[in-house]
């Protein structure tokens, strides 16, 4: 029977694995919408998935995080958890998403974005009712019937743009891709979850009450945390920024969105084993996965800040060459990128460590900020003002959770994998500005090199010690 050490590493590879697929489908989906729409034309999908994924974020109201927390407890009744969780987001899912293509017949939108609403309103209900299960897999250590199920909704809707890009259909058929792949998602999540926990409807007034209470701290965090998160696309939209400047955010930011589901995948691993040490109150354990998780997110993180700035550009005209605009916007997100891997360590710890209501009004705090701020620079400076509005929201949300984080478990982190990773990003900057003039693919490949011999060589985890950062004496417990 696998060890946890070994279960681990090898969830961490399948999710790795996964990743790096759905980061290529990501990237080719996005590839073929620019060619198929045109860059105003992805504009206007950019604006109709942005909406509908306002209400996508309304129905979670933190249930999935609540999920994995609860049946991660002790003794705790899955089934019963489950099936009430299963209810409750099949209900909320219904009544929010509806609101979405209703309510889009009162903004100045056209039939097809009106449409494309509709269809995106569609994926994200049954990708929402999907992500409910996750946290079974991540509890067991199975994640790679999560991640095959995730891939699949990934390549039926990358198979859909597809045949939208080859037979010219337009803006409704390309949403409706994502629809087919938010279905096949949901059926692969059901079978898999029903092996372990036969799954129905189900309702159980204590847990519910008990779900809600838990949840609406979460929730309310989250919707302030997407007044600013997708705010920036929605200002635009309302003070009439074209679809075209849209586009060309909302194509840097799809990179942005990609590189960002890894420090969220790495943190659905280590929450249930944070829920457990704290709860365990083995406060050496919690504070051992709570450094790991610190070195690997700073690790991956930081370069990538560095990285965008000088490869931005070249990276998006590679996608398409009249994206240089876009390039220059992801060299400002490309920061926000790196605050959100550090900040997703604390923001996932708060839940582990019941902190959520201290959170509440911090989330409200920078909420009413950014939106300040977007309405005050967008009008005039458009994109870039919503790309430093960005930033400058995740990292104070960032800074918040990391000191409430802090003060509760008396736990800060040791700070020598930082300093390596960003000694170990300046040489590899100094080696991508000195290859600038060569093709982008070779510049990056030799820029990522560059970058893990440099931090090989100053103490890092080479391929060979990064193997042994899983055994439970040494290090990484993602």
């Amino acid at each position: 029977m696998p060890t946890e050490r070994q279960a681990i590493a090898k969830n961490t590879l399948i999710q790795v694995i996964g990743k790096m697929i759905g980061t290529v489908l990501g990237l080719a989906t996005f590839w073929f919408l620019l060619h198929s729409l045109g860059d105003d034309g992805y504009g206007a999908l950019t604006k109709a998935q942005t909406y509908a994924s306002v209400f996508a974020i309304l129905v979670d109201f933190g249930l999935t995080l609540t999920t994995a927390q609860m049946i991660s407890a002790p003794k705790a009744d899955e089934k019963k958890i489950l099936g009430t969780m299963f209810s409750l987001r099949v209900a909320s899912a219904f009544v929010f998403l509806s609101l979405a293509p209703l309510s889009a017949f009162f903004l100045p939108t056209t039939p097809s974005e009106r449409l494309a609403i509709l269809c995106f309103a569609g994926a994200f209900f049954f990708s929402s009712i999907a992500q409910v299960f996750v946290s079974v897999f991540q509890k067991r250590l199975l994640l790679a019937r999560a991640t095959i199920a995730e891939t699949a909704n990934r390549l039926v809707a990358f198979l859909g743009v597809v045949a939208v890009w080859h037979w010219h259909l337009g803006l409704g058929a390309a949403s409706f891709a994502f629809v087919l792949g938010g279905i096949v998602h949901v059926i692969l999540m059901l079978r898999s979850v029903h092996k372990h926990i036969p799954m129905s409807f189900g309702f159980d007034l204590a847990i519910a009450r008990a779900i809600v209470t838990k949840s609406w701290p979460i929730g309310i965090s989250i919707f302030f945390n997407l007044l600013y998160l997708k705010g920036d696309v929605l200002f635009m939209w309302l003070f009439g920024r074209s679809d075209l400047e849209i586009g060309y955010y909302g194509g840097a930011y799809k990179v942005i969105d990609v590189v960002t589901t890894v420090p969220t995948t790495l943190m659905g691993l280590l929450l249930p084993l944070l829920v457990a040490a704290w709860a365990a109150h083995n406060r050496p354990l919690f504070a051992k996965r709570m450094q790991d998780g610190f070195d690997v997110l700073v690790m991956l993180g930081v370069p990538f800040a560095f990285g965008s700035v000088l490869c931005g550009v070249g990276v998006m005209t590679l996608i398409k060459s009249s994206l240089a605009p876009a390039g220059h916007v992801l060299a400002l997100l490309g920061p926000t990128a790196a605050v959100v891997f550090l900040g997703s360590l604390f923001s996932y710890t708060v839940i582990a460590i019941e902190k959520q209501r201290a959170m509440t009004l911090a989330y409200a705090f920078v909420a009413v900020l950014t939106i300040i701020g977007y309405a005050l620079f967008i009008p005039t400076y458009g994109m870039w003002a919503a790309a430093a509005m960005s930033l400058f929201a995740e990292t104070l949300i960032g800074i918040i959770a990391a000191i409430v984080v802090m003060r509760t478990t008396r736990w800060t982190p040791h700070l020598g994998m930082f300093g390596k990773a960003l000694l170990a990003s300046i040489v590899m900057s100094i080696g991508l500005y000195a290859l600038r003039d060569i093709h982008i693919i070779v510049t990056v490949l030799i820029g990522t090199l560059l970058y893990a011999g440099t931090l090989a060589a100053l103490g890092g985890p080479s391929p060979k010690s990064f193997v042994r950062l899983f055994k439970p004496d040494t290090g990484i417990t993602l």
